[in-house]
């Protein structure tokens, strides 16, 4: 139990101190994930370890359904589609080139990995996590085609990554051999229950909310309940009718928006700061659980992490956006505003399974996601600052035509700790 009393110390600390880190670009996961790391060397080959293993998977567990129920219940639809001309082209192009870039890359530098753990590599490490980079989709000199971009881009492809995965670690269970039939049912079948658990809690929680409201039934002060109750519920069905929780969250948030129209913000704060405040509890977890796994770590796997954060990000990214005629430091900025996160860490620990079966993938697979992911916290996290300020110059630049500068509807966004750069002026 020292775990939980050091993170909460941790936290105070961080809450205390956090403007003078703020000007340093030092985020709240940059402190939780170090000061888990010296806690994991000063705990290394006690039963302490375990505990916190069985920890970060609840944790995990729920800050990734809160996280995703809120990211799809925020959606405009109505204002996406209106510009949804960028974030479409991340998720519909993007998306799957970073996953087969991810594969190839992991075929390529990690030993000994076959087909379907590579492809897994690549699926784990696809969905970007904005709360790493809350500066970014939250800073006004940042034009907001661009914030929106990036902020609906990692809203939604958590969700879309989860399948993938999901039909991957279900595979490599199969042994790796698709003719066995019993694999492709099972992955389906818990995509689709988790799916229809989803919408029908959606729905039906988003009707008898309408309802209610219309009504007068609710007090505001209860509005911060029904977001978090309806993605936890969809988990719970999810369960039950053993489909997959997370397939079942993100279907259960998309549902209430399209039931209800555009959900309130004062039925998403709670979920949001929720999901927040456990997921920095998995950032500090996720630190002490780094020791143990630092030897299995070894020279290509820093290289496919490097190349993880750069190339296979990147490259993709910028094919996506050919034809969108924004300048060049754009799509760099775009390309290098993809931290790795929550899902990532959760989704990991899915695939693994609960232990009671041979895992689907190997020490090699965990610890190529385990660095790329500790060295997204710390790289992206410091980079914020200072890239926001030189790229937020460079639009200050442009012309009122500007691609960058086009005019878009404002769309919801993450809750993030507003930094220095903020408070400028927002460029379109």
């Amino acid at each position: 139990m020292v775990t939980v009393g050091l993170f909460f110390a941790g936290l105070l600390a961080y809450a205390l101190f956090s403007r003078v880190l703020d000007r340093a670009s030092i985020t709240s996961q940059i402190v939780m994930l170090v000061l888990g790391v010296g806690f994991g060397v000063a705990i290394q080959g006690s039963s302490e370890i375990a505990f916190d293993t069985e920890l970060l998977a609840v944790a995990g567990e729920l800050a990734l359904i809160l996280a995703l129920v809120v990211d799809a219940a925020r959606i405009d639809i109505g204002a996406l589609r209106r510009g949804a001309a960028l974030p479409l082209r991340l998720l519909v192009i993007g998306l799957p080139l970073t996953i087969v870039a991810g594969t190839a890359g992991a075929l390529l530098v990690l030993p000994g990995l076959t087909l379907i753990e590579a492809i897994i590599v690549g699926a784990l490490l696809a969905p970007t996590d904005a709360a790493l980079g809350a500066m970014v989709v939250n800073s006004r000199i940042v034009p907001r085609r661009i914030r929106q971009a990036l902020n609906v881009e990692s809203g939604l492809n958590d969700g879309l990554v989860t399948p993938i995965v999901l039909v991957a670690a279900s595979l490599a269970v199969a042994g790796g051999d698709p003719a066995e039939a019993s694999w492709i049912t099972d992955a389906v079948a818990e995509i689709a229950l988790g799916a229809i658990a989803g919408v029908v809690v959606g729905v039906l929680g988003a009707l008898a909310v309408r309802l209610a409201v219309t009504r007068g039934w609710m007090l505001e002060g209860t509005h911060w309940i029904v977001v978090p109750a309806i993605g936890l519920l969809a988990w719970y069905v999810a369960h039950e009718l053993g489909g997959n929780v997370f397939v079942a969250a993100f279907a259960a948030g998309l549902a209430t928006t399209a039931a209800y129209g555009q959900v309130p913000k004062s039925f998403l704060d709670f979920a949001e700061v929720g999901s927040e405040l456990v997921g920095l509890s998995v950032f500090f977890l996720f630190g002490t659980l780094l020791v143990p796994m630092a030897d299995a770590m070894s020279v290509p796997t820093v290289i496919y992490a490097v190349l993880s954060l750069t190339v296979v990000r990147m490259l993709p990214v910028a094919v996506a956006l050919r034809g969108t005629r924004l300048r060049g430091p754009t799509v760099a900025f775009i390309g290098w505003f993809g931290p790795r996160g929550l899902a990532s860490i959760v989704l990991t620990l899915v695939a693994l399974g609960d232990g009671a079966g041979r895992p689907p993938f190997g020490a090699p697979v965990v610890s190529a996601v385990a660095l790329t992911i500790a060295l997204s916290v710390i790289l992206h996290g410091l980079s914020a600052g200072p890239a926001v300020t030189r790229y937020g110059a460079f639009v200050a630049t442009l012309p009122d035509d500007a691609t960058e500068r086009k005019k878009t509807t404002e769309l919801p966004t993450r809750r993030g700790v507003e930094g220095r750069s903020v408070a400028a002026q927002e460029p379109g």
